[in-house]
């Protein structure tokens, strides 16, 4: 059952995003249409079109190590916030990213730690806020607004 709302969350999130054109045209996972092929046809065309004018040419990969282990939850939220995101589905997340603990048994017995950072793990769509920290990340560095 958790799956299913999980699945439903992530899609309302994206549906609302991509309607209000949200997402930058250059974030290519967990959208439609979009796949690996599609970011590398995309990037080729650019570097031959640079190359074809006499421009320079960079490209740069980043794989950030612990990304979605070390991501704060209080910038998903507020960035939900700020998109007006209906409201139901603002509180769903809020609570999916707030309300969570980890539980550990010890010697001394069950140990409760508020868990503050740091993505969901084992859901159905990859990290239930990855699509939201993604986008976050690229509002965040001067990518596209509203």
């Amino acid at each position: 059952m958790a799956k299913v709302l999980e699945k439903l969350m992530t899609q309302r999130l994206l549906y609302h995003l991509e309607r209000n054109n949200m997402l930058s045209d250059n974030q290519y996972g967990f959208r439609a249409g979009r796949f690996v092929e599609t970011a590398l046809d995309s990037l080729l065309t650019q570097i031959t079109e640079s190359k074809r004018t006499f421009k320079h040419v960079l490209a740069l990969s980043m794989d950030i190590k612990g990304a979605f282990d070390n991501v704060q939850c209080d910038s998903i939220a507020r960035y939900i916030s700020e998109t007006h995101c209906p409201k139901n589905i603002a509180r769903l997340f809020n609570s999916l990213l707030h309300n969570r603990q980890v539980i550990m048994n010890t010697n001394e017995g069950i140990a409760y730690r508020q868990q503050k950072q740091g993505c969901p793990q084992g859901t159905c769509s990859g990290s239930p806020s990855e699509t939201s920290w993604q986008t976050t990340y690229f509002l965040s560095n001067g990518h596209k607004t509203r």
